[in-house]
């Protein structure tokens, strides 16, 4: 901060598409970072912004909030804007408020105004799509916005050459007069809105058939059957275009690994230190990788969908039928993630405003059917069901997704009713439906990024960890126990046999038994609870395979093949059905638990999603599998 001029905070708060996230780049060129604050449990952004006259301010990204006094639940969005605004009204520091209003819903951002006006610091209010109303036929006047409401205001449009200075110099004004007299909060929101938005001249020709578009698409995506079969189909699409574009990259990341991999192996040998580094190190940087195309793909698909202002549809279109269960409208978006990762998706139930609605969306979240449960699902259905149809097989795939789902459903309706505060009313789905707008590539580039690196820092730790704590339980030796395997077996099975997480496969088998699984499938499973993806990869060095994922044919043959200790065949489509129940349900995943622990901010929830998870996965599958052998099917 300057010796002569004391540095001052700029809090940036606006509701969902106002253009606040817009605004904040064209003020810091991009130059951002999520802050340190104390008590934050969300991403709040904030960058050095430089004003006129020498004075250093902290400018800080709220969340985008409707209001400000809805949830003061302080992991919500809503939570976060407000617990920041109420330590900064009490701090004693100098703190301005920059409000960013969409001036075409003048009078709804107003109503976010009266509210700041409350807070009783000096404020300024900027007006951001200037440009789409002069299209339209209007003219804005910041002007009046400032007598009615009694803040300083300026109008500014995106894009518009020179908007940092118009904005910074507002600010230093602001400063300049020390405490502004803050405004009432008894002005009328839509006279001053009438007041301000005029019409100067008739729509041209484009502006018209803007308006006209808008109009016909919505008539289409917002109808009571069609819109809902649209979502359908676009949601398709986003998951296809995610798979589409990130199997690629990610096959390229594992094949860089593996070569990795080789050159460690080629150049310290096939000792202990070698084997940390290949399965340890470099798979826990590979299953950590892998993961990236993916999460960076429907973040910017997302951010896609969201800039183009078709979420907030979606939402209005899916509210009604996850009311049903005991969601909602704006738990759509986490569950939509949560078929990618349950990890991003616990952190995207911030924009719940309902705490009880936000928990419960997080606590049925690990249910979805994450691509890191496919590799398992198509090892299982190649091996044991290669002989039916494709019709059949791809059945399967597609009710396992689904099965996630109703689960999830179903999940929510039981702990609601055991929910002691079950009869609360839940607070109503507040949605505006923005304008179409082209969502601009900058924006979404740093929304990826952003979301990549916070990916690599939360979750890859964790990860990386697993993996290695993994490595240590299929390599070391368990106390006592020596290689007893047959001489001509693969060096990698004699150790797997005397492993540490060999002995402790066996010593559960009388457990897992009912399920069908024996020693060799609770190993996977203990492999598979630090990533699901892990699963095949642990059954591959089980089966003395390395580069499973990659070999997937010579594994299914080795699992079909594989022999009970009397001889008869180990495994059956029952072992398979039961394993793919118990995947469906059981939260195989130590990421998911520890984001569950950041965002409920403790053990409680995390330890009951585990306890939950894991006693109806284990029901289910003993339900399918001596269920199926009592109908013979086994």
């Amino acid at each position: 901060m300057s010796a002569n001029k004391p540095g001052v905070t700029v809090l940036l708060i606006g509701r969902p598409n106002s253009g606040k996230s817009s605004l904040f780049n064209a003020l810091t060129g991009g130059d951002a970072k999520v802050g340190n604050f104390p008590g934050v449990t969300v991403d709040v952004l904030e960058s050095a912004l430089m004003l006129p006259g020498g004075v250093e301010a902290r400018l800080v990204d709220l969340p985008g909030v409707y209001a400000l006094a809805g949830s003061t639940d302080a992991h919500t969005d809503e939570g976060q804007a407000i617990a920041f605004l109420e330590r900064a009204a009490t701090s004693g520091q100098r703190v301005v408020i920059a409000q960013v209003v969409d001036a075409t819903q003048l009078a709804l951002g107003l109503r976010l105004t009266r509210q700041i006006a409350a807070r009783r610091l000096p404020t300024l209010i900027i007006l951001t799509q200037r440009d789409a109303l002069h299209a339209r036929g209007f003219t804005l006047s910041p002007e009046a916005v400032e007598a009615g409401v009694g803040f300083a205001a300026v109008g500014v449009s995106a894009g518009q050459p020179g908007v940092r200075d118009v904005i910074t110099t507002a600010l230093a004004a602001l400063i300049a007069r020390g405490d502004q007299a803050t405004a009432g909060v008894d002005f009328d929101e839509r006279a001053v809105a009438a007041a301000a938005v005029t019409e100067a001249v008739a729509p041209g020709p484009r502006a018209r058939t803007q308006r006209a578009l808008t109009d016909r698409v919505d008539r289409f995506l917002l109808h009571p059957v069609l819109g809902p079969a649209a979502f359908i189909a676009i949601m398709t699409a986003l998951f296809a275009a995610v798979f589409l574009i990130a199997d690629p990259a990610s096959t390229a990341i594992d094949l860089a690994i593996g070569k990795l991999g080789d050159l460690v192996t080629r150049v310290l040998g096939e000792g202990l230190v070698a084997s940390l580094l290949k399965d340890g190190v470099l798979g826990g940087a590979g299953t950590v990788l892998a993961f990236l195309p993916q999460i960076v793909t429907l973040t910017v698909a997302l951010e896609l969908i969201d800039a183009s202002g078709y979420l907030a549809r979606g939402a209005f279109l899916i509210d009604r039928a996850l009311q049903a269960v005991g969601l909602g409208g704006r738990s759509f978006i986490p569950l939509l993630t949560a078929h990618a990762c349950a990890v991003p998706a616990i952190a995207a139930t911030r924009i719940i405003r309902d705490p009880r609605q936000r928990l419960r969306t997080m606590l049925v979240l690990p249910l979805m059917t994450c691509s890191a449960r496919i590799p398992t699902y198509s090892l299982l259905i190649g091996t044991f069901f290669a002989g039916r149809s494709a019709m059949f097989r791809g059945g399967t795939f597609v009710l396992l997704y689904f099965a996630g789902i109703a689960l999830g459903g179903l999940a929510s309706l039981v702990i609601g009713r055991a929910s002691p505060k079950r009869n609360a009313r839940s607070l109503p789905l507040v949605l505006e439906m923005p304008p179409y707008r082209r969502p601009r590539a900058r924006v979404m580039a740093r929304v990826a990024w952003r979301g990549t690196t916070r990916f690599v820092r939360e979750v890859g730790t964790g990860i990386l960890i697993a993996s290695v704590v993994l490595w240590a339980l299929l390599t070391v030796p368990a106390p006592g126990r020596h290689a007893a395997a047959a001489a001509d077996a693969p060096a990698r099975v004699v150790a797997m046999h005397d492993s540490v997480a060999a002995w402790v496969g066996r010593e559960i088998e009388p457990v897992t038994r009912p399920m069908g699984f024996d020693w060799r499938i609770n190993v996977g499973l203990i492999g598979s609870f630090g990533a699901r993806e892990l699963m095949v990869s642990t059954l591959g060095i089980i089966f003395g395979i390395e580069d499973a994922a990659e070999d997937n044919d010579s594994l299914k043959q080795r699992i079909r093949e594989a022999k009970a200790s009397d001889g008869s065949a180990a495994y059956s489509g029952l072992t398979a059905a039961a394993l793919m129940a118990f995947f469906v349900i059981a939260c195989q995943c130590t990421s998911t638990v520890a984001a569950l622990k950041r965002e409920t901010r403790g053990w409680k929830w995390p330890l009951f999603v585990l306890g939950y998870t894991y006693g109806l996965a284990y029901l289910a599958a003993v339900l399918v599998y001596q269920g199926g052998r009592a109908l013979g099917w086994g």
